[in-house]
């Protein structure tokens, strides 16, 4: 088991590559398939965008935090960050069976974290939203 890793991001879009280079350099150890790395790096690209764009409506520079820790076969992420209170598990499910015109905009993204990653929670802890996700490596494909 390796140590968690911890990465302090700005609320900027141009962390996102520095994200995907970290989620690729940790997972290594562990052996994942390259669709393991992809669907980690695209939760977290989503979930982390989502911080980015939505979170910080304030326009000043804030900090936020990525733990990403591995072991028994899975990887997770924990993202933290002290924006206000938003669970963005608990929007409505999408329906992927209506014609592209009838959708609700929005929650796509949430959809493919939700579809690629085994465990999504969040919880509101100290003035923090604490989102966690996990994902079994090397795992029978999952359906999107």
């Amino acid at each position: 088991m390796s140590p968690p890793l911890q990465l302090t991001l700005a609320n900027d879009l141009a962390e996102i590559p520095r994200l995907a280079q970290a989620v690729e350099t940790y997972c290594e150890p562990f052996e994942p398939s390259m669709k393991d790395i992809l669907s980690l790096q695209l939760a977290l690209e989503e979930l982390v965008t989502n911080v980015i764009n939505h979170g910080y409506a304030d326009g000043h520079p804030h900090d936020f935090l990525v733990t990403l820790s591995g072991g028994a076969g899975s990887i997770r992420a924990v993202i933290t960050d002290d924006a206000p209170a938003y669970d963005p598990l608990a929007r409505p499910e999408v329906d992927t069976t209506l014609p592209l015109e009838e959708r609700a905009i929005g929650g796509l993204g949430v959809h493919l974290v939700k579809k690629l990653m085994d465990v999504s929670h969040y919880e509101r802890r100290d003035g923090k939203n604490i989102l966690t996700i996990e994902r079994r490596l090397n795992a029978p494909d999952r359906p999107v």
